[in-house]
């Protein structure tokens, strides 16, 4: 079966209520949202340029990457389930046209039959090292989030303003 990329799956401990898993989905969506508009992917790397033809319709330069043309892609970014040991995020229900657009970014495609190397934006996700941050504050693991005086609402607020690399 082919891969649904309007989907992401992320793993996490099965010792994660149901609630801390929703309030977890929410923040990682609004970090992909902010993290994309600053131009980078979900292992915090740069987008690749646009093209100077894209750049010129967006009437931006070509290293002005933010994902955002209408801002329904990034705006669309829904918690969709969560089982005991994962969280899915993505669209949910997405028509044609937005699954396009989700499917050309992350994997480099834009509109061709095969990616077109270099290209690929994947922004849907979360680099590691932030995820097990944010999931050290919810469950208040000393070793990540305690010893070094974090509490859960400065963990989301630094993670959202991108103050983890």
């Amino acid at each position: 079966m082919a891969k649904d990329w309007t989907k992401e799956r992320i793993k996490l401990p099965v010792s994660l209520k149901v609630e801390d898993r929703k309030k977890i989905a929410n923040v990682i969506i609004e970090h992909i949202i902010n993290r994309s508009a600053a131009g980078l992917d979900k292992n915090n790397k740069e987008f690749k340029d646009y093209t100077k033809n894209y750049a010129d319709k967006k009437g931006v330069g070509v290293s002005d990457v933010d994902l955002i043309l209408t801002g329904e892609m990034l705006d669309s970014i829904e918690y969709i389930s969560s089982k005991p040991n994962e969280i899915v995020i993505g669209y949910k229900g997405a028509s044609d046209e937005l699954a396009g657009k989700v499917e050309g970014n992350r994997r480099g495609t834009y509109g061709q039959s095969k990616p077109i190397p270099g290209k690929a934006r994947d922004f849907l996700g979360i680099d590691p090292d932030e995820l097990d941050i944010l999931v050290s504050a919810y469950q208040g693991d000393e070793t990540l989030a305690g010893d070094q005086g974090f509490n859960v609402e400065d963990v989301l607020n630094e993670l959202l303003a991108g103050e983890f690399k």
